[in-house]
């Protein structure tokens, strides 16, 4: 894979988040430095390690702090919560005699516990502020 296809996958995976349709969303890829804290939130899920992808989603929080636009947050949330580390389905809860849960999920790749930690953590972030964020994006225009 070339390094300039990293950059097309980027803005595409933001473009189909919806980066495009305001004001605000446009700035995560008109402003060099934050589309290029994406980049590298891109290369840390590569790496398939956790702390990669927390300390590049922490330092585009930082740096939209600084701007002011912290709801933009919401982009990197999605970027991660709808990543081939999480499931593509989810099956119906199995109750087990002995009192215990089965839970299944079906992914689209093979992944490893630390890549379906990554897809956990970013549905819980996602869940717990991104909705928010992102109808704070979509008030502003």
């Amino acid at each position: 894979m070339t390094e300039s296809s990293i950059y097309q996958r980027v803005k595409a995976k933001l473009i189909t988040h919806g980066v495009e349709k305001t004001k605000g969303g446009r700035l995560v890829l008109s402003d060099q430095r934050l589309f290029s804290l994406f980049v590298a939130l891109e290369r840390a899920m590569r790496s398939n390690s956790f702390d990669a992808v927390q300390l590049a989603t922490n330092e585009i929080d930082c740096y939209l702090a600084s701007l002011g636009k912290r709801q933009l947050m919401a982009f990197a949330y999605l970027y991660v919560r709808f990543s081939d580390f999480t499931p593509r389905a989810t099956l119906a809860d199995e109750h087990l005699p002995d009192g215990k849960v089965r839970k299944c999920a079906t992914y689209a790749t093979n992944v490893t516990n630390e890549q379906i930690l990554i897809g956990l953590w970013a549905r819980v972030k996602y869940d717990e502020v991104g909705e928010r964020l992102l109808r704070a994006v979509y008030a502003e225009g």
